[in-house]
Formats: C-alpha cells, sequence, structure tokens
C-alpha cells in the first residue's frame, strides 16, 4: 500500500507542474477488448486538463465513425464511434484499420495533430503496436496500461471467455502463443518507427482476489484461474510481468489496482502524461 500511494502522489505532484497546452503532441485514448472497461470521468478529465481542451481523442474501435463531444469541468474532448460494447471485438488488424480511418477523420475535420500520443489499456495496447508499424512516424509515443504484451492464458480459458463470446475473433490474437509467435514477430516494440525518437512505455496494475471484479466479475475469475492454475500474480486479466515486453520503459505498477482500475483512477494518467510530449 505504501509504494502504491509514493507512486501516486509523486505522479500527481509531477503532473500539478504541468501546465495545460504544454504538451506538443495531442492525445488519443484506445480502449481493450470489447470496450468493457471504459475510461472513466476522472480520467478523462485529468487528461484534458494537463492536454487542454480539444486535445484530447477517444477511439472506438467499431464501425461508426460519428464524431461527437463532452465537456468535463469546461474542457472539450472529442469522441469518435459509439462508447458502447461493439467496440474492440475484432482482430487486431481490423481494429487497427478502424483507429486509422477515424484518425484521418479527425486530423481532416476536427483538429487532431499531424502526430500524436496514445495512452491504450489492455488489446488496445497491441492494436496500438499494430498502428504504430503500419503507419510509421505518426505516433510520438505510447503509453500502454495493462497490455497483454505476452498474451495472457485467460484468452484460452473457455470460462474466462464466456464474458467475450461476440469477440473470438479478437480473443484468440489475445493467447500467448499467437502474441508470442505471430504479433511480436512482426510487430516488435524493439525498434518501432515511431515520431521524433519517441518511446513505448508500460504501466501496470496488481489485484488481489477478494477486490477484484471488473465489468461483471470476469475479474474475479481472471485472478482466480491465474493464481490456482497457473500460479501467477495478476490484475486479474494479465499476469505479472506479461505486461512488459523488451524495446518498452517499464514506468510504474499500481498495487492496489486491478486491470479495470487502470482506466477509472486519475493518478494512472498522471503518471502516464509525465513520460508523454
Amino acid at each position: 500500500m505504501k509504494r502504491l500511494l509514493l507512486l501516486s502522489v509523486f505522479g500527481l505532484i509531477l503532473t500539478a507542474s504541468i501546465p495545460a497546452f504544454s504538451k506538443t503532441y495531442d492525445l488519443i485514448l484506445i480502449h481493450g477488448i470489447t470496450n468493457k472497461h471504459q475510461w472513466s470521468d476522472s480520467f478523462l478529465d485529468k487528461v484534458a486538463s494537463i492536454w487542454g481542451s480539444g486535445n484530447v481523442y477517444c477511439i472506438y474501435t467499431n464501425s461508426s465513425t460519428r464524431v461527437w463531444t463532452r465537456t468535463i469541468n469546461g474542457r472539450t474532448i472529442y469522441f469518435c464511434g459509439e462508447n458502447d460494447y461493439t467496440a474492440g471485438d475484432g482482430t487486431i488488424a481490423v481494429q487497427g484499420g478502424l483507429m486509422r480511418t477515424k484518425i484521418v477523420k479527425l486530423q481532416t475535420s476536427y483538429g487532431l495533430s499531424a502526430k500524436f500520443n496514445i495512452i491504450a489499456h489492455s488489446m488496445g495496447g497491441l492494436v496500438s503496436r499494430y498502428y504504430i508499424k503500419t503507419y510509421p512516424y505518426t505516433v510520438a509515443g505510447l503509453v500502454t496500461l495493462g497490455t497483454p504484451h505476452k498474451g495472457s492464458p485467460l484468452a484460452d480459458s473457455a470460462k474466462f471467455m464466456a464474458f467475450f463470446l461476440e469477440a473470438k475473433d479478437a480473443a484468440y490474437q489475445l493467447t500467448p502463443n499467437y502474441v508470442k509467435n505471430t504479433f511480436n514477430p512482426a510487430y516488435p516494440a524493439s525498434g518501432a518507427p515511431l515520431a521524433d525518437s519517441g518511446k513505448i512505455y508500460t504501466i501496470a496494475g496488481d489485484g488481489d482476489g477478494w477486490d477484484c471484479w471488473g465489468w461483471g466479475g470476469e475479474l474475479q475469475i481472471g485472478w482466480d484461474i491465474l493464481t490456482t492454475i497457473y500460479w501467477r500474480d495478476s490484475d486479474g486479466a494479465v499476469a505479472s510481468g506479461d505486461e512488459q515486453i523488451t524495446g518498452s520503459t517499464f514506468i510504474g505498477k499500481f498495487w492496489d489496482y486491478d486491470h479495470m482500475d487502470l482506466v477509472k483512477n486519475a493518478s494512472v494518467a498522471s503518471l502516464a502524461a509525465q513520460y508523454l510530449r
């Protein structure tokens, strides 16, 4: 607990010293599989307070290209797509293609900068790595939150994947076998073509069985499976250490935040923001 508190406070202090509009590049937020773990208002408020009104864009990887806005504490945030559970159910390549379509639209008509930062949660981190390789030198920096960079054994578990029945294509591409042997060799973090010498950073959570829940109990099931079958500590979805990958920089672990908490807490946004320009 002490370690988490120190990390959170440290992040808040440093972020508080960064004035709005100090960032060179706009920010895009990318969610995880099926968008069941959604960005909280406090997370959105924090990134908008750092990047400034009109400089934060949330992209949902479904077919809709509807652009809409919300105002939180007087700051405008752009959204593209539908904020529902139809997002994030395709393959990494499908989601990456949808991401590209929406980025072009936002750049053409809604002020998104030519180069931009990304904060991505869970599978969204893999989609973002695909995007970086497919559209080189457009992303200035990437921070991933609880991304299974080495896959997750839970993607092989029928009990856990029952929560994601309509996302079989996405779930298959989260298996350790696919991520390690197919995805990572094709889209390595090492040498990723980021703009202006940008980097990839990773953040981890760490849940406990008695306080992991998630959207509908899936993190409780995930924590139990990873603990009792694989003997691995986890955030309820990704085993400890699997959210890191060679070629990236690990910047922090939130010891009392489970997989879903990583998109709910402003302290996570504060830490991520320190590493993006």
